[in-house]
């Protein structure tokens, strides 16, 4: 039996959960022309149909990164008029590909649709942030909590819990608004905030799984890379203390 389309969201804040309903409108950003239009498996049969359906949903998850870059270049530009050391190393986005949110989807046991996706599937839209230290991880955290139109739906921090083979990094689902096609929409984007090693440990934990599921070694290397990142942590808390003893020096 699928699972209800009813979507229920989790704000947290000050560590209290509050419920709160809402949706995105993605009827309206569909041509009316276009037959069975939510459904996603037939969105990928026809071809020729596909552009003129998932552009507008695609462009206003690609407005959403936009707007969420635009307001972590802010933050970047503060640091730099107040002569202070950029809390920013660089950020990266990505949109997640059909197949992917299809996959998702089916992995969730929820309807094949576009209004299920979009308002269940919080990841299309990502936008990841690297930091030179732990600690600036955070003050982005907070600076993105304190912007009052910004909703934090969920938080999960992986860095005071890291994953069980050593995956560390900051996670929030916020929703922004966007005003796209006359309407304004609270659109759901995956924030993750890094530090530099944590990105480091993660690019490389990426290339070793992705060839261990390609080449079928069947060998687990979770002790290993737990062991590694667990090293790599160590290693960059001695170099943020030297950070800030040098900052203090100042």
């Amino acid at each position: 039996m699928k699972k209800t389309t009813k979507d229920i969201i989790n704000i947290k804040k000050d560590d209290v959960t509050y419920e709160h309903e809402e949706s995105l409108e993605v009827g309206g950003l569909i041509p009316i022309d276009v037959p069975d239009v939510d459904s996603m498996e037939r969105i990928v049969l026809m071809k020729d149909q596909f552009s003129r359906t998932m552009d507008p949903i695609l462009s206003m998850y690609n407005a959403a990164m936009n707007e969420t870059t635009a307001r972590l270049a802010v933050i970047k530009d503060e640091f730099r008029f107040r002569n202070v050391r950029c809390p920013i190393h660089h950020i990266d986005t990505r949109l997640k590909s059909l197949k992917s949110i299809l996959g998702k989807l089916q992995k969730k046991d929820l309807d094949l649709s576009l209004s299920v996706a979009c308002n269940n599937i919080y990841d299309i839209a990502g936008v990841r942030v690297v930091c030179p230290y732990v600690k600036d991880v955070y003050t982005i955290r907070d600076r993105i909590e304190a912007q009052d139109d910004i909703r934090i739906m969920e938080e999960k921090d992986y860095i005071q819990n890291p994953k069980r083979n050593g995956y560390r990094s900051l996670h929030l689902v916020i929703r922004i608004p966007v005003y796209f096609m006359g309407k304004k929409q609270l659109v759901p984007v995956e924030l993750q905030i890094r530090s530099l090693a944590m990105d480091l440990w993660a690019s490389l934990e990426h290339d070793l799984k992705y060839k261990n599921l390609h080449q079928e070694s069947g060998i687990d290397f979770t002790a290993k890379l737990y062991e590694c990142s667990r090293l790599i942590y160590q290693a960059e808390s001695e170099m943020e203390q030297i950070n800030d003893l040098l900052e203090d020096g100042q």
